[in-house]
């Protein structure tokens, strides 16, 4: 009997089964060795249609034994074939394949090294959109329709030094986050499970982010928690720069934010938190600091976003700046204002939604203002500091806005306002009530000289103003109390107010002037300006006190206004009365009190009235010499005497008289008594005072005032400085 071992044929069957075992053993290694080039291939070749976009892998790497898979130098092109949208230079991934079995992707390890990922967005199209649209067909949502969910369990999620670019081509702005590290240690999501994730990185421009997300996959309800850590607000500008022209922002952003919601009802994702910028400074196109915060602090109590629904806490700014510049009649924020386009205002006119705002307080601390107006020759300068500002109940929908307000003006003024106005409609409602104190008057030096041309050398002012505009019908009472105000000589000025002699006229003992201005106006007509009623109403004011000094100057001496406006004497006057030296007293008086104003006496006199008492006086001597009686005890013997000397029948007394007494002699008994009068004033000022500067000024005939004016001194109030030497005076 022959063996197996000793049949040539069993040997021959042997030695094919070992081949084909070693064949196919060496095609397994093969296919094992070359299946990441033929993947590669495959992938390089057909990777638009199997992701949406052309992909380029230089060298892919399998372990067998421990499921890991390896690119080297993989790129996802944009759309056109060209551009690169995601780069990497090593992608890991772990795999733990048997889990699939049971529905489920696990990723022990996720590392991405050099990451380059570019997003670009032109006005809303972005250039992830094709995507978004290839993963969304119709055969993709069947087929996952079809299937029942995986569930993900993704471990050490990796990326090592990754790059992040956002290009906003309608503003061609790029903004880019280098430097990109982070580690997610685990993160879960569906399956029968609850959700989680966590990561946390720092962004190459500055600053970091961290976050944590927490989903329960049975009621679809989410929670999670944010937090931006001195994140720098460059990032910002050029968005801004859509609406001002700002040069630079410096500063930071930190912020704590938790947002919840649900799956089922996306209107109600709820955002909370709070934000906060430090060491803020933004600067114009010339790169002068025109804004400022050192700190600023928001509390979000409550955001609906998709409801357009935000409720603010407690809103503060500390030691916020403003640099303000008036020139050529515009501020510097308006000039800065970028200019929208017709289109463009029609375009955010209809597409704005009313926003439900409301900030429950805002508080400002420490404010600095720097206002600067360079519409003149000089320079002004000004300074508001240690500014408190605080609000309650803003909103967007409310028609009444209260704010309390106080600050330093130049460092040394103080001023407290409360100021409540229709925000939307201004002119329609305000209530304004503010007192200024220890306000120095030099410090608007530069406006008194371009407006009135006067210098102002000394003086500080406290001022209470109560202001109410209803209906658009202004209403203002100023109290103003102005201390020890000294004006230099003037010299030019846009506008001719005599201001300084009004000031000087209301000088009290003290040297206080006290005012009380009320400012009326319809504000009805657009082209009626606050500032104009103002103005109009002070210099009608004003020149109201210079035109008619004698009640001010009445207050001052406790005297009658009209005792200081002028004094009156009778044609037959010899002797001063004792209401004639009482007003005379009076000037001196008030010549002491006020050793800077002149004080004049013009003699006024309407000579042809005087020449017919002075014909009068003439004709009653002549008849009194000679029928030795008085023609007023004998009425009717002195008519038939008028009549006899005259030879004319039918005249009045008055005619008679004029008619019976010389020319010549009628003239020199007016002068005789102007002469008398004046002399009686003279002699009286030098007996209480020989070095008096009041002037007695003669009688002048083309002075218009002389036309029908009894014998009077008018007195008139001048700045000494304004009067010119004249030797028609003592």
């Amino acid at each position: 009997m022959k063996t197996i071992e000793n049949n040539p044929k069993g040997k021959t069957g042997k030695r094919i089964i070992a081949g084909i075992l070693v064949l196919i053993i060496l095609l397994i290694v093969a296919f094992l060795l070359f299946s990441p080039g033929l993947a590669r291939n495959y992938l390089n070749k057909h990777g638009k249609e199997l992701t949406g976009r052309r992909l380029s892998i230089e060298k892919i790497n399998i372990n067998y034994f421990t499921s890991r898979v390896q690119l080297s130098n993989a790129k996802m092109f944009e759309s056109n074939d060209q551009d690169i949208f995601v780069a990497l230079d090593t992608l890991v991934v772990d795999l733990k394949p048997l889990r699939l079995f049971k529905k489920e992707i696990f990723v022990q390890q996720f590392k991405a090294v050099n990451l380059d990922a570019r997003i670009t967005q032109q006005d809303t199209l972005f250039n992830f959109d094709d995507l978004l649209a290839f993963y969304s067909s119709e055969d993709t949502l069947a087929a996952e329709t079809e299937s029942s969910p995986y569930s993900f369990d993704l471990n050490n999620l990796e990326i090592d030094r990754g790059r992040l670019s956002y290009t906003d081509q309608s503003i061609q702005n790029t903004i880019t986050v280098k430097d990109i590290t982070f580690l997610i240690p685990h993160l879960y999501w569906g399956g029968e499970r609850d959700s989680k994730a966590d990561i946390a990185f720092d962004l190459g421009t500055g600053g970091s982010f961290s976050s944590s997300f927490d989903y329960n996959i049975e009621t679809g309800a989410y929670t999670g928690e944010a937090s931006l850590t001195a994140v720098d607000l460059e990032i910002m500008l050029p968005y801004i720069q859509q609406q001002m022209h700002f040069n630079s922002i410096d500063g930071t952003l930190t912020a704590d934010i938790r947002f919840s919601g649900s799956q089922e009802d996306l209107s109600e994702f709820l955002l909370s938190g709070d934000a906060r910028i430090d060491s803020v400074s933004i600067t114009d196109s010339d790169g002068k600091k025109v804004l400022g915060v050192a700190e600023a602090k928001a509390h979000l109590k409550e955001m609906k976003p998709l409801k357009y629904q935000a409720e603010i806490g407690k809103v503060t700014f500390d030691q916020p700046y403003m640099y303000l510049e008036l020139a050529d009649s515009l501020f510097n924020f308006e000039k800065l204002l970028v200019e929208s386009t017709e289109d463009e205002i029609t375009e955010d006119e209809e597409e704005a939604t009313v926003y439900a705002f409301l900030i429950d307080s805002l508080q400002v601390n420490n404010g600095w203002i720097d206002f600067s107006d360079k519409r003149f020759r000089e320079e002004f300068n000004y300074e508001l500091s240690k500014i408190e500002v605080n609000t309650e109940n803003l909103s967007l929908d409310t028609d009444w806005l209260t704010l309390n307000a106080n600050m330093l003006l130049n460092k040394r003024g103080k001023l407290e306002a409360r100021i409540g106005v229709n925000p939307y409609d201004p002119l329609s409602k305000i209530d304004l009530e503010y007192v200024l104190s220890d306000f120095q008057l030099p410090d608007i030096n530069i406006y008194s000289k371009h407006y009135t041309g006067l210098p102002i050398l000394f003086g500080d002012m406290y001022y209470v103003c109560k202001t109410t505009i209803d209906k658009r019908q202004l209403n203002s009472k100023n109290n103003l109390i102005i201390r020890d105000v000294e004006l230099g000589r003037k010299n030019g000025g846009l506008y001719d107010i005599p201001l300084k002699l009004a000031l000087f006229i209301l000088k009290d003992i003290n040297g206080d002037v006290k005012l009380d201005i009320p400012v009326t106006g319809d504000l009805s007509d657009p082209r009626t300006r606050i500032g104009r009623i103002v103005w109009t109403t002070l210099k009608q004011f004003t020149v109201k006190i210079v035109a008619s000094p004698f009640k001010a100057l009445g207050n001052l001496l406790g005297a009658q206004p009209d005792e200081l406006e002028e004094i009156t004497f009778g044609y037959d006057d010899t002797s001063l009365t004792g209401k004639q030296g009482r007003g005379i007293d009076l000037l001196l008086k008030l010549e002491k009190m006020k050793p800077d104003m002149q004080i004049d006496m013009q003699y006024l006199n309407d000579r042809k009235l005087e020449r017919v008492d002075a014909a009068k006086e003439i004709v009653h001597q002549n008849y009194q010499q000679e029928r030795q009686k008085t023609p007023n005890s004998n009425r009717k013997e002195y008519e038939a005497y008028l009549k006899e000397k005259s030879g004319m029948d039918s005249l009045l007394i008055q005619d008679y008289e004029q008619l019976l007494a010389p020319k010549e002699k009628v003239d020199s008994v007016v002068l005789a008594r102007e002469s008398m009068r004046i002399q009686l004033v003279k002699d009286y000022l030098t007996s209480e005072n020989d070095s008096t500067s009041v002037r007695v000024l003669p009688y002048a005939a083309d002075e218009v005032l002389n036309i029908g004016s009894r014998p009077r001194f008018l007195i008139k109030y001048l700045l000494r400085e304004d009067t010119e030497p004249s030797g028609t005076g003592n």
